[in-house]
């Protein structure tokens, strides 16, 4: 009883630590976001996900005004453009204005100074459509502790 006892106990530790090591927030993605702002009805929400020295980007987009052309993270605060990073890739929808991101599909490995700018909040996600070729919907990924 007692080996069960304690065999269970690192099971859990175990676990505790892997859960403990991911850490994931939501990005909303908006043309009201863009640098300019763009007017569209498309949106998108998304996971990004630091697990180790791996980043994970998963969730969906819609309605984008024009056939969609790519989506990237760039390093940049809010109210500014800035250098793209990843390039991501997406499964669109028979419309080709929307779209999910897999976390498989959409992994990469960060830098240090990658992983500063994650903790600081100087990354953002944008998706181009062919009428807005420099962002249609684009999203602050928020300051991330890990």
């Amino acid at each position: 009883m007692r080996v069960k006892s304690l065999f269970l106990m690192v099971i859990m530790t175990l676990v505790s630590v892997s859960v403990a090591a991911q850490t994931t927030v939501e990005v909303v993605l908006a043309g009201h976001n863009s640098v300019p702002t763009v007017r569209s009805s498309g949106t998108g929400i998304l996971d990004v996900t630091v697990e180790g020295d791996s980043l994970f980007v998963s969730g969906s987009f819609e309605d984008l005004r024009e056939y969609y052309l790519g989506a990237s993270i760039h390093f940049g605060r809010a109210d500014e453009t800035g250098n793209q990073i990843y390039r991501l890739t997406a499964e669109l929808n028979e419309d080709k204005t929307s779209g999910e991101f897999n976390a498989e599909e959409n992994r990469f490995e960060l830098r240090e100074a990658q992983k500063e700018a994650l903790r600081n909040g100087r990354m953002y996600i944008s998706i181009r459509s062919n009428r807005n070729r420099s962002g249609e919907i684009r999203g602050q990924i928020p300051p991330m502790n890990f």
